[in-house]
């Protein structure tokens, strides 16, 4: 029953065992549906529904059940999904007649998951460079979901993903990638506090605007916030900075994208902290100043990270390339210094 994930079972241990199903149960736990699977396999929907079946019997599990808004796995399905999917598409890689990866013939898609500031600001010129060298190579860009990329890089459903954290040169909370996952730091970067020139802060007694404007710690914490925050993720590190120095602040607005909180800010009284990068996409008649904050932050800094069994493929090795030497010429980013994780027992 368990023999279809066991790493002790030997190669003959699955001739029993219908390794069509393995294909099967990838688009079930990819589509969340039979209709939508079988569609996917170019199979009948009752074809579908009875490799289900035979699925739910060799696993001794129900697999998909019905959950709000449809068809829902269950945690064994959860569990299998991505080593089948990582098996499936290593088994790809293998039959698959191996060819040289040439920039100038090569027809192929890559998707990276990226934050929407690194999109404006990287996008434009790696579409430039693609075009130019690649003109056969397409680039798919998705949002990242931290909770599945490991996962999704593994399988390869993924090819890299850019990821913002805290510089570990500033913090000792550094979160390490999964194990299999290969990280390089592309750019550093540092905070910065974004108002309106205008903002009624930095106004002097008199009324006017101070012509070399500055935040006191106090001001700073007494003003309305917004932070860029994909959910309610308790306090941010702004919160944890202020928390050290006995004050609080007022987050009067959540928003999703740096991009959109930018443009709000120019037109309110919000002051945003945020990357320097972020500063730089400010237009010219936004009137938006950038100030050192009042308080200590830790530095930010963003990783391309893929899987290690991707390490090797020429045209993984060209688009890690190409992001690496697009970054440095337009944010100065860093010489490549890829780290790994072992996987557990290496």
């Amino acid at each position: 029953m368990n023999r279809i994930h066991d790493a002790t079972s030997e190669p003959g241990e699955l001739a029993g065992v219908d390794l069509n199903l393995v294909v099967a149960f990838d688009a079930l736990a990819r589509e969340r549906s039979v209709t939508r699977a079988a569609q996917r396999l170019g199979v009948t929907q009752s074809a579908m529904s009875h490799a289900l079946r035979r699925l739910r019997e060799l696993l001794g599990d129900p697999l998909m059940v019905r959950g709000r808004g449809g068809m829902v796995l269950t945690p064994r399905a959860e569990y299998l999904a991505v080593p089948l999917r990582s098996g499936l598409v290593t088994i790809h890689r293998a039959l698959a007649r191996p060819e040289p990866f040439d920039p100038r013939t090569a027809r192929r898609r890559f998707t990276l998951a990226s934050p929407d500031l690194f999109d404006v600001h990287m996008l434009p010129p790696l579409l430039a460079r693609v075009r130019h060298e690649a003109p056969g190579v397409d680039l798919a860009v998705v949002a990242g979901d931290e909770g599945r990329l490991a996962g999704r890089l593994e399988t390869g459903d993924l090819d890299v993903a850019l990821v913002p954290r805290l510089d570990a040169r500033a913090t000792t909370r550094v979160e390490a990638p999964a194990p299999g996952l290969v990280r390089r730091t592309l750019f550093h970067d540092r905070f910065v506090c974004l108002l309106r020139a205008d903002h009624p802060a930095l106004r002097s007694r008199r009324g006017a605007t101070t012509s070399a404007p500055s935040l006191t710690l106090e001001t700073y914490a007494a003003l309305s916030h917004a932070l860029v925050s994909r959910g309610d993720e308790g306090p941010a590190m702004v919160d944890r900075a202020l928390e050290r120095h006995g004050l609080t602040r007022r987050i009067a607005l959540r928003v999703p994208n740096f991009y959109s909180a930018l443009a709000i800010v120019g037109r309110s009284d919000l002051v945003l902290t945020a990357p320097t990068a972020l500063a730089r996409l400010a237009p010219a008649d936004a009137a938006i100043v950038a100030l050192p904050p009042p308080l200590p932050l830790p530095g930010h800094c963003v990783d391309l990270v893929w899987h290690e069994r991707f390490s090797e493929d020429r045209g993984h090795c060209w688009l890690r390339g190409l992001l690496t030497e697009v970054t440095l010429a337009e944010l100065g980013g860093d010489p490549p210094t890829p780290t790994r994780t072992r996987r557990r027992g290496a």
